[in-house]
């Protein structure tokens, strides 16, 4: 009832920012999962949006109710600001699910997979733990508070209506995309690295011992090692995430300045 009694310009603006947030929220990785309803992902958006306009000094906005073109226009640009940051969060956490990937496969777990709830696919259960891993240090350091905070700082630079696109923002996506590789490589070193020295040494132990049945040891002790220097390499991993996690805010609000 109390949106009905605002004014079109405001009922324009928060328009504007209903349709950014909800795009935002609903690809984000924690929020775009299947299993997760439509509607609490609309309540939310919804309810951040009402929260958000008291916090917002947006500028005016001349209606625009009798020009469609515009309207669709604007919404238009919103959904890309929201689609591009939860594209952004995406990469990451896809970085660390590749390192799971990667590392499963040198362990023998690549035949051992679960079903991604965010996805309904079938991903090895070490990319899935990564996965479960990451998201709870973001949790963990409160990184949602700072995703808040640069959704309310992307309102003060990019207005409603102000959107526009230009080369380097492509350019900022595809790096970001090969900072996911990095990632994936960097979380998953510990693990691979050990398993590479001791694919090394087994191949060596059967060109001295042939006797030994190499196949029978080698299975069990790679997934013991890899168990072992995963567990040695969270800590590490905790505090790298953290870092990336504060890379990636920095990356979006130098993203939110090539839209204006």
């Amino acid at each position: 009832m109390l949106l009905l009694n605002l004014p079109i310009e405001q009922f324009q603006i928060f328009l504007f920012v209903l349709v950014r947030v909800g795009a935002i929220l609903f690809s984000i990785p924690f929020l775009e999962a299947r299993n997760v309803p439509m509607t609490l992902k609309a309540a939310l958006a919804m309810a951040m949006s009402v929260m958000l306009m008291p916090q917002l000094k947006l500028p005016p906005v001349n209606a625009i109710a009798g020009d469609p073109v515009m309207l669709v226009l604007g919404i238009i640009g919103e959904i890309a600001i929201g689609l591009i940051i939860g594209l952004m969060v995406q990469l990451l956490f896809a970085g660390v699910q590749l390192a799971g990937q990667l590392a499963g496969f040198q362990m023998g777990f690549a035949i051992a997979n679960v079903v991604d709830p965010a996805s309904s696919l079938q991903i090895p259960i070490l990319a899935q733990f990564l996965n479960l891993f990451a998201l709870m240090v973001f949790f963990t350091i409160n990184a949602h508070y700072y995703f808040i905070k640069a959704l309310v700082d992307a309102f003060a630079i990019i207005p409603p209506l102000g959107v526009h696109l230009n080369g380097q923002l492509f350019e900022l996506v595809m790096k970001t995309g090969a900072d996911a590789f990095v990632i994936a490589i960097q979380v998953g070193a510990p693990v691979m690295v050990a398993l590479l020295l001791a694919n090394v040494a087994l191949g060596l132990t059967a060109r001295t011992v042939p006797q030994m049945q190499i196949f029978v040891v080698a299975m069990p002790l790679q997934i013991v090692l890899g168990l072992l220097f995963l567990g040695f390499s969270l800590p590490y991993v905790s505090a790298f995430m953290d870092h990336a996690f504060t890379k990636m805010g920095y990356t979006i609000v130098a993203m939110m300045a090539l839209f204006k």
